[in-house]
Formats: structure tokens, C-alpha cells, sequence
């Protein structure tokens, strides 16, 4: 996939920065509005069950608009379409402290979740579209780094401010419409959006499957460890500080290591760095019931965190290598639904394997769901699955 030759590498270099600073908006507005939504119904007093529907409406609203979003996009423009999410998610977290029930904040989640939709998948696309090939997987490791610290920072904000009263979510609100500047100011510079993609979402499934391996494995050992790393660490017999530090050093490990891994995508390719990162993570996770040391404990979890978030990055990657330009807003799309699909299966599957075995069989779990993944990225890249598009053009809008 070649960057687009219209545009100066000055241009192209703004064009890319811009993307990416949108993107830690979007990312605080994620990491708010999870936390403060279940901290919120445990406040009110709601069931469990419920709470768990409020965290999964935004997963499943992503899920359900994705396949609907693509010719969505080309019909509305690059910059009109990320806005609407942006404001779709703003104005939901300013009605949520108007409508405080269950049943609304409901409703509002999914609204948000499909609203985030939109930026996510038009910058990943924007993005891919853009970069150069050279160093494709090095900018792809900065989004990912920028995405994920803005994860990280909600839970901070809300910590610092808590989650009554109105500050909570004007904060959510302001980092997500202040995604949209960027993005207007370097309008000029983005990349036009097909209106009629050369397949759909679900057979763009077809175009990378290596991809779609690596989002549903990146989602739920993601996911899994975010959900029971701490749950797992008291089970064998750490202290909970211990298990706060080692979700921290897991968080720390994904952001710092993306670089690293982003360059070796460059330098060799996405599949075989994808291939490597799942088996070596299936070997790392399965040192941690073997030994007692803290120390090396804290460093097989910091490098779990490095190779889970990798699988994100890597993914995006191998789509920009192998999709043609014409059709990486669907390959996207549907590499953003194999990431929810895992996201989904990562904390039950985990859940059901530590009750089984307590506590190893969550590692066991996660070691195992990296292996398969291995195996079948070996099995599936095979196949000659995607062509390199002639060199197209892109036209700034």
C-alpha cells in the first residue's frame, strides 16, 4: 500500500499528527465512560446483571453499526463523519447527569458506543490510507500508543474528580469535541473515503484473515487481563498491591513496547512479528504459575502487556500491507468487530477457566487462546488472502 504521492511529506506528516492527537480524546471518553457507568449503577444499587448490560451496550452498539458504517462514511466525508461521532458521544455524556436511571443511561451507552465508532474506524482508515509504507507499522504504534493512553487516563480523571456531580462529565464531553480541531484544521490533508467499497464488511473478512485472528486474540487477551490480571494475582497469593502494580506494569508494557514492536513490522513483516508475538506470549504467560519471584513476575506481566497490546497494532498493520486502498475502510471495520468479538470472549472465558482450575486456569486460558492463535495465523497466511493495490492517489479533500 503506497502513501499518497499528491501529498508532501510535510503534509503528510501534519496530516498523520493530527489523526493521532484526535485520538487521545477519543480514547479519554472511552476510559470515562466504562468506569463511571458501572460506578454509577453500584451507587444506585443496580444488579449486577444489569450493570454488566450497561458495560456491553457500547461493544454491542459498535458491533450492530460497523457493517452499516463504511458507505455511511463515503457518503458523508472523512471530517463530517468523525464528527458526528464525536458530538453523538459528547452529547451523551452531557445527558447522562439529566437523566439519571438505569434505563436511560441504557439507551444513552449504546448511542455512545455507536457514536465512538465513527472517529475510531475513520482514523485507523485515515491513517492507513496515509502512511507511508516504510514506516507504516512505527505510526501505526504511535495511534495505538495515543488510543490506549487515552484508555488509561480516564479511570485517572475520574479518580481525581469522582464520579458525582457534573465535572465527571464535562471532562468526557470536552476530550471528545476537542477531538474534532484537529482533525478540522488538517481537513485539507485528509484522505477522501470511498462512497462504494469493492466488497462488505463481512467479506472483507476474507481479504485478511491473519488480521481478523489478530483482533479477536489482541481483544480478549486485552480485555481478559484487564478484567481478572488483579483477580488472579490475589487468588495465587499476592497482596492487593501487588495485583494493582501488575495490571499497572501490564498497561505500561502495552504502551512502551508498541514502538518496538511497530518496527519490527517494518522491518520484517506484520505476519511473521504476529506469529512470533503469539507464541511468545503463550510462553511467557505460562511462566507465571511457575515461579514465586515477584521481580520476574513483574517482568513476564510487563512483557504480556507489550505482546496483548501488540496484537492491536500488528493487526492494523498487516490491513495497511495487504488491503487495497479502495477497501480499508470495511477491512477495518471488520478488524474493529473480531476486536470486540474478543474483547467479549476474553473476561468470561477467563472467568470460567479460573473457576475451573483456581487460580492457574485463567493463565492457562490465555496461554492457550495465544497459542491457537498462532497455529491458525500460520494456517490462514498460507493463503495468498490479499493483494497489493496498484498505487492510488490521494486526493485531499
Amino acid at each position: 500500500m503506497s502513501a499518497a504521492p499528491t501529498l508532501t511529506p510535510r503534509q503528510r506528516t501534519f496530516s498523520l499528527a493530527a489523526v493521532i492527537t484526535s485520538t487521545i480524546g477519543v480514547g479519554i471518553s472511552y476510559g470515562i465512560g466504562y468506569p463511571i457507568t458501572a460506578l454509577t449503577f453500584e451507587q444506585w444499587g443496580a444488579p449486577t446483571w444489569l450493570n454488566g448490560l450497561a458495560g456491553s451496550a457500547p461493544a454491542l452498539a459498535i458491533l450492530l453499526c460497523l457493517p452499516l458504517f463504511p458507505k455511511l462514511v463515503g457518503r458523508l466525508g472523512t471530517i463530517p463523519s468523525m464528527a458526528l461521532g464525536c458530538v453523538l458521544v459528547g452529547s451523551g455524556f452531557l445527558l447522562m447527569p439529566l437523566f439519571p436511571s438505569p434505563e436511560a443511561w441504557l439507551l444513552l451507552r449504546f448511542i455512545m458506543g455507536a457514536g465512538i465508532a465513527l472517529p475510531w474506524l475513520v482514523g485507523e482508515t485515515w491513517i492507513n490510507t496515509v502512511a507511508d509504507d516504510r514506516i507504516r507499522g512505527r505510526i501505526l504504534a504511535l495511534y495505538a500508543v495515543a488510543l490506549f493512553s487515552g484508555f488509561a487516563i480516564g479511570p485517572v480523571i475520574l479518580e481525581t474528580v469522582g464520579i458525582n456531580g457534573w465535572t465527571p462529565f464535562v471532562i468526557g464531553a470536552t476530550g471528545i469535541l476537542l477531538a474534532v480541531v484537529p482533525l478540522v484544521v488538517a481537513a485539507r490533508f485528509a484522505p477522501a473515503m470511498p462512497e462504494h467499497p469493492d466488497t462488505n464488511v463481512f467479506g472483507a473478512f476474507l481479504l485478511a484473515p491473519v488480521a481478523m485472528v489478530a483482533g479477536i486474540v489482541g481483544g480478549l487477551l486485552e480485555l481478559g487481563h484487564f478484567a481478572l490480571l488483579s483477580v488472579y494475582t490475589i487468588e495465587a497469593g499476592g497482596t492487593e498491591a501487588e495485583a494493582l502494580r501488575l495490571l499497572t506494569l501490564f498497561m505500561v508494557g502495552g504502551l512502551t513496547l508498541q514502538f518496538i514492536i511497530g518496527w519490527l513490522a517494518d522491518r520484517v513483516s506484520a505476519r511473521r512479528v504476529l506469529v512470533a508475538a503469539a507464541f511468545l506470549f503463550t510462553a511467557t504467560a505460562s511462566s507465571l504459575p511457575l515461579t514465586d519471584d515477584p521481580t520476574l513476575r513483574a517482568a513476564a506481566v510487563f512483557v504480556m502487556g507489550g505482546l496483548g497490546i501488540g496484537f492491536y497494532t500488528l493487526g492494523l498493520t498487516f490491513i495497511g500491507q495487504r488491503v487495497p486502498v479502495h477497501d480499508l475502510a470495511v477491512a477495518n471495520a471488520a478488524f474493529l468487530i473480531t476486536y470486540q468479538i474478543g474483547a467479549m470472549i476474553g473476561p468470561s472465558m477467563g472467568g470460567f477457566a479460573m473457576h475451573q482450575w483456581q487460580p492457574h486456569g485463567f493463565v492457562v486460558a490465555m496461554a492457550l487462546a495465544a497459542f491457537l492463535g498462532a497455529i491458525a495465523m500460520i494456517l490462514v497466511g498460507r493463503r495468498r488472502t490479499g493483494q497489493r493495490s496498484a498505487p492510488e492517489p490521494i486526493k485531499p479533500l
